[in-house]
């Protein structure tokens, strides 16, 4: 059996910084937008989530798969996908009934906007949700990542061969998506998807592709290209920021030029972003963000992905809703900046009680262990006999401990390893 993997803080704290990057960017009017990553360069956070979703499952997965477990790996992918599936519709589900029972408390028919096509029709679009070709605005990359999951099998078995026939070929798929404008459809409502996963598909590959390296010691550091990344991430900050303010209309004009579009993941916005991971990596800014009082938190957060970002998701409509009310504050900038404090607070709630619920979780299973260890290492005669409680009373030992129907998991205990290596190896997964 496959050791267990071991968690990665780096991950989950940019993890947990991606998710509440990816909230303030979604909630409406608030001043913390400004100073977010898509304000300094061509790529955002869906860059930096899709890629740390490579990462972990080449960390999680990948492990068992190139160590002879392919079998138990996909189907540990696949349940992790089946679980986003259905909080992807839990979440739209909750969206809808926010927005149409705030539509219909305070009469406002412009609620509905996201929501009008559920009304006018719920049979059907239910029918287009559960078959994720519905997807509500703030609440499609969840879809993105589930067919990312459906195609990490193929991935890892390209891996298997060569990581750079793995790269050739997702860039490959990328080029002809690019080309022959490949994407899903949406229905009822016609269009695409707003996350191509065709093309997307290729920063979660890279993503793989690093996973990959940090198993085996880390990614190497080139001088030169060093120097090239650097380069790219000033100038795209220049740009952006239209000089930092000494070139007006200097973004507008590049952004008519640049290949900066994010349904089909632009080039430049690709080049960005891997630019400034390797800058991250290699300038030690993880190491220093350890030392802050910010990094547990946001790792913890980044630890329960998952409930996290539906957490984020469910918020920041519920912050659309408010916003339609907005005239009855007096302060609107300070009310906004409290929605995201607020929020904030919130995810760090979700993820400690979570956390405090899976330590108590295991807790009581370590309780429950010794006494099966101690069964299951006494003489089956023994286990079967009768032993005296106290005078006149007698009870059979099987009874008294209950056996569990897997001795193999026993086993695997006594020789001091934790069975529960399925579930390790999941919760490394971005969105767990």
């Amino acid at each position: 059996m496959a050791a267990p993997a071991k968690r990665i803080d780096g991950i989950d704290f940019w993890r947990g910084f991606g998710l509440l990057t990816i909230f303030i960017d979604h909630v409406p009017e608030n001043v913390f937008q400004h100073v977010t990553q898509q304000n300094f360069g061509f790529s955002d956070a869906a860059e930096l989530f899709v890629f740390l979703s490579g990462v972990s499952v080449a960390v999680a997965y990948g492990t068992r798969f190139f160590d002879g477990e392919t079998v138990g790996a996909i189907r540990a992918v696949l349940r992790r996908a089946f679980t986003i599936y259905w909080v992807q519709i839990l979440i739209s589900l909750l969206i809808i009934a926010i927005f149409v029972g705030a539509a219909a408390l305070w009469k406002e028919n412009d609620l509905l906007e996201d929501a009008d096509v559920v009304v006018s029709n719920p049979l059907q679009t239910t029918a287009a949700i559960l078959a994720l070709l519905h997807q509500l605005e703030n609440a499609n990359i969840l879809p993105l990542y589930i067919v990312l999951l459906l195609m990490t099998p193929l991935l890892l078995a390209l891996a298997r061969r060569d990581d750079r026939l793995m790269l050739a070929a997702s860039a490959g798929i990328y080029l002809a998506a690019r080309a022959f404008s490949l994407n899903l459809p949406t229905w009822p409502v016609e269009g695409t998807w707003f996350f191509n996963p065709i093309a997307w598909q290729l920063i979660f590959a890279v993503g793989i592709f690093a996973g990959r390296r940090l198993k085996r010691g880390g990614i190497a550091y080139d001088a030169r290209l060093f120097a090239a990344c650097l380069a790219i991430v000033a100038l795209a900050a220049e740009v952006r920021t239209d000089a930092f303010g000494f070139a007006s209309g200097l973004w507008q004009h590049a952004h008519g030029v640049l290949d900066c579009g994010k349904t089909d993941l632009g080039f430049a916005r690709l080049v960005h972003f891997l630019a400034l991971a390797y800058i991250v990596y290699h300038s030690g800014l993880t190491g220093l963000m350890r030392r802050t009082r910010a990094f547990l938190p946001l790792c913890l957060m980044g630890r329960y992905g998952l409930p996290v970002f539906a957490t984020g998701t469910v918020l920041s409509a519920m912050g659309e809703v408010v916003e339609t009310r907005s005239e009855a504050f007096t302060h609107q900038l300070g009310f906004g900046a409290a929605i995201v404090v607020g929020g904030i607070l919130m995810h760090y709630l979700v993820a400690r009680g979570l956390a405090a619920w899976r330590d108590k979780s295991r807790a009581q299973q370590s309780m429950m262990n010794p006494a099966h260890t101690l069964q299951m290492a006494a003489p089956l005669s023994l286990r079967k006999s009768a032993i005296v409680l106290r005078p006149g009373t007698s009870r059979p030992v099987s009874q008294i401990y209950p056996a569990r129907q897997s001795y193999a998991r026993v086993a695997v205990m006594q020789s001091g390893q934790d069975w529960r290596d399925d579930d390790r190896h999941r919760s490394l997964d971005v969105s767990s």
